[in-house]
């Protein structure tokens, strides 16, 4: 359990402008995904299989799938920060409820 929390203290201590620039790059990182699977399948088809347009549309394909894994990447990551914030929230939410204070 300490092991887990000792990951994500440092989801927390990142720059504000560092999650932005992290989630904005899942847009650059998608459209390069998929260019070089349909680059790469245009090659394929041209130089090795000859199977037209099959081997471009199989290399579009991973392409794709390549580009939604960095989106679930991504998304995953997102919701663990969120998850450990609210956590911390709710910690100190918690030891600020004492009945005793009041």
């Amino acid at each position: 359990m300490t092991e887990r929390r000792r990951k994500r203290e440092p989801l927390l201590k990142q720059a504000g402008w560092f999650q932005l620039a992290e989630a904005g790059s899942v847009g650059i990182e998608m459209a390069v995904a998929i260019a070089i699977g349909a680059f790469g399948g245009m090659y394929l088809e041209r130089h090795v299989t000859h199977w037209a347009p099959w081997t471009s549309y199989i290399g579009l394909g991973v392409g794709i799938g390549a580009a939604g894994l960095a989106v679930v990447r991504t998304a995953r990551k997102f919701s663990a920060r969120i998850e450990a914030e609210e956590r911390a929230a709710g910690q100190s939410h918690e030891s600020n409820d004492d009945p005793e204070v009041r």
